[in-house]
């Protein structure tokens, strides 16, 4: 019977294989490269909006694009109001999409644990103990009233280890870690998407209540030429019809309050939802658009910048990786593949026994596996990964076309913004100040009161249109930010890290007071 000293030594040489193969091996299948960057005239990066540079209260201000700028992370401050970082704060704990993100991470990253586990042997432990009955015929003994009846006491430890000769196991692991951060771009998009939307349904409902405002004055001021409509007719100095005219009008600018209010109800409960609470429980915030402040400095990622940090794009990147690295496993699949196992236990009689090194037994071997028929079931996978691979590539481009389309169509959309609320505050000036001279005129008695009314009006009217192109440039202003995406990348800490309850609550992340002074209103 060998010795012990003799097993181990076999056992060292068998170690040195595998130390030996996990050098020497080879890893088929190709070897990812990441995408080249684009040119920087992917999309045209504007100087400025139209507009005037001076502080004027009544200026439409103008916003500068600075090119190849830093995009902050907490950009959405930049609007200069306490209670929107406040929602954000508690989004970023309590909202469930972003935490069902974080959870799946963390799975990822024991996934790419698990995989990496392959490249390393094997090894585990068993014991038992048997009853057993053998007759003597079995044992070669002629009486077959001969019956031993006996307990049998094993012990074994079990080493094996594929040699992953052409890189299987390795490839595998890439496409896990390429898995992972997939994953993890994914749940950053949902991130920079989250804080996007809370901001985007702040302006919404911000817009919403100017429009309401305006609306009741245009209904206050229908009131009155009604009453006054009616004082005439008593007196003679009006017809019926006229009266009949502005109740009519009256009646419809009532109706536009229930879709004006349907609208501000959604948009506090989409912000209800985004923060993590129900809608029933969830305190309006009663944002106003006067209290948002317009940023006038805007950072602009040039395309090669825009590729390394929007989430999508890296994400997209990462599954190119993982379907290049599942090319690489298709292929090894179809070559041979050797396992080493090697094992050593003790067998007796009795639980002593097993101390007793006489009674040791082991085994030591190579096996080799190849397949050489499978009905054409490997080498249709093989191409199926391939065929993955290149739509994997067309989707990678595709993500990218989309995101300068995204920051194009935002550059040329602040562009307009501008010259369409320049274009309705002329008009609003224009309104006004014929609204002054119907009033000067009434004074003198050169005007009615009905061209007083239809002068308030067209004042409301153009008010309210000016309104929403005051809220389609805040709210593109956000769209751009979340098209360059995010800047996540510049965020102080881990951005995916789940604020404390209490941050959450006040506004702050990861120590940092998210609250800023509120600034005064620009246009």
């Amino acid at each position: 019977m060998p010795s012990f000293s003799w097993v181990s030594r076999l056992l060292c040489a068998w170690g040195v294989v595998v130390a030996v193969t996990l050098v020497a091996g080879c890893t088929v299948g190709p070897t990812y490269h990441a995408p080249t960057a684009p040119k920087n005239n992917a999309y045209q990066i504007n100087k400025t909006t139209t507009g005037s540079t001076s502080s004027n209260h009544n200026a439409i201000r103008q916003q500068v694009f600075k090119r190849a700028g830093r995009v902050r992370a907490d950009w959405y401050k930049i609007f200069g109001s306490d209670k929107l970082n406040a929602l954000i704060g508690q989004a970023l704990a309590h909202n469930p999409s972003l935490a069902a993100g974080r959870a799946r991470l963390k799975a990822a990253h024991e996934a790419v644990k698990a995989s990496k586990g392959a490249l390393l042997p094997q090894i585990s432990a068993n014991a038992g103990v048997s009853h057993n009955k053998a007759n003597g015929t079995r044992l070669g003994i002629a009486q077959k009233r001969f019956v031993n009846v006996f307990n049998l006491y094993q012990g074994q430890l079990t080493a094996r280890y594929n040699l992953d000769l052409f890189g299987k196991t390795r490839r595998r692991i890439e496409r896990s870690a390429a898995q992972l951060h997939e994953r993890r771009y994914r749940v950053l998009n949902t991130y920079v998407t989250l804080i996007n939307n809370i901001v985007a349904s702040a302006i919404a409902e911000a817009g919403v209540n100017a429009a309401l405002q305006t609306t009741h004055q245009i209904i206050h001021a229908q009131k009155q030429s009604l009453k006054i409509i009616r004082k005439q007719i008593q007196y003679g100095a009006a017809l019926q019809n006229k009266a009949s005219q502005l109740q009519t009008q009256l009646a419809a600018t009532q109706a536009s309050l229930a879709p004006l209010r349907k609208q501000r109800m959604l948009a506090v409960n989409r912000l209800a939802v985004l923060t993590g609470s129900t809608p029933g429980t969830f305190s309006d915030p009663k944002f106003q658009l006067d209290q948002l402040k317009l940023p006038q400095k805007l950072p602009v990622s040039v395309p090669a910048q825009l590729v390394k940090h929007r989430p999508d794009i890296l994400a997209a990147a990462s599954a190119l990786h993982a379907a290049s690295a599942e090319v690489g496993v298709a292929t090894a699949n179809r070559l041979p593949n050797i396992t080493l196992s090697a094992s050593y236990g003790r067998n007796g009689l009795n639980p002593g026994d097993l101390a007793n090194p006489v009674l040791a037994v082991y085994s030591i071997g190579a096996q080799l596996t190849a397949p050489i028929f499978e009905g054409g079931r490997l080498s249709a996978r093989q191409r199926q990964a391939k065929h993955n691979y290149d739509a994997a590539r067309a989707d990678y481009r595709a993500k990218i076309l989309s995101a300068f389309g995204n920051v194009s169509d935002s550059l040329r959309s602040l562009t307009s913004d501008s010259s369409a609320l320049k274009a309705r505050k002329r008009a609003l000036h224009a309104a006004r100040n014929n609204l002054d001279t119907v009033k000067a005129q009434l004074r003198h008695g050169a005007a009615d009161y009905e061209s007083l009314y239809q002068a308030q009006a067209q004042y409301r009217r153009i008010d309210l249109h000016y309104t929403k192109a005051r809220v389609t440039r805040y709210r593109d202003t956000a769209a751009l930010f979340r098209a360059l995406g995010g800047g996540w990348w510049n965020a102080k800490g881990a951005p995916l890290a789940k604020p404390h309850s209490k941050d959450a609550s006040t506004g702050v992340s990861n120590g940092k007071s998210q609250a800023t002074n509120s600034a005064k209103t620009s246009n």
